[in-house]
């Protein structure tokens, strides 16, 4: 006889998973905005709440795929949870790549100014949270609204980077400091990038499960 409690409870699994996934996401960006503010980049310590998320991360996305080849019944199909965690993971996994770099770089560009693009990431995150808690409920009134807000970060994050772009190009800064300041700020767009991605297939998904 099928347990359905037994189905059930592993349903909401895998909405918590994908939460919990979120949440990696969100504690990276947080921290962030602790790196900027830090006067000591060069201690071991500096890197490892960035690591920290992108590995709690990983856990919870080998959990899923794990249920996934053991659950008889998901809530939504295989390949869309599978897409879901795979995105979700990006975001966490793009915050250290950009903390990496530029705990290494900070020396020379101290003085440059990364607050519009961190806030636009700490918004953006903020929504992928929402929206995978709402994905559980089915809300697609209030997931649709919020991917339209993720659309226009995107497009803010779009000029931001062209504006700083504009500014390496027009201005006489040193080489290497163009070539490294030109990566941070690909790195920061990029992680708003990747919370839209987040908000395309969560909308894609409740759509198709309407």
């Amino acid at each position: 006889m099928i347990n359905f409690q037994r189905l059930l409870g592993r349903e909401n699994e895998f909405f918590s998973l994908l939460e919990a996934s979120a949440q990696e996401g969100a504690r990276a960006a947080s921290a962030l905005r602790r790196i900027f503010s830090a006067t000591d980049l060069n201690t071991p310590s500096m890197m490892e709440e960035f690591t920290a998320a992108r590995r709690k991360d990983e856990q919870i996305t080998d959990k899923l795929e794990e249920m996934l080849i053991t659950t008889f019944v998901t809530p939504l199909e295989r390949e869309d949870l599978e897409a879901l965690a795979e995105v979700l993971h990006k975001i966490p996994k793009t915050v250290e790549k950009f903390a990496a770099r530029y705990t290494i770089a900070a020396p020379l560009i101290r003085d440059t100014d990364f607050n519009r693009q961190l806030t636009l990431i700490e918004q953006a995150v903020a929504i992928v949270v929402k929206m995978v808690r709402s994905l559980r409920e089915g809300k697609l009134g209030e997931i649709k609204s919020m991917q339209n807000k993720l659309q226009a970060l995107e497009s803010d994050a779009d000029d931001v980077l062209l504006a700083h772009l504009n500014r390496l190009y027009n201005t006489d800064i040193p080489s290497l400091h163009a070539v490294i300041l030109k990566e941070l700020f690909d790195l920061l767009e990029k992680v708003v990038d990747r919370c839209r991605d987040a908000g395309n297939v969560i909308s894609h998904v409740l759509l198709k499960n309407s």
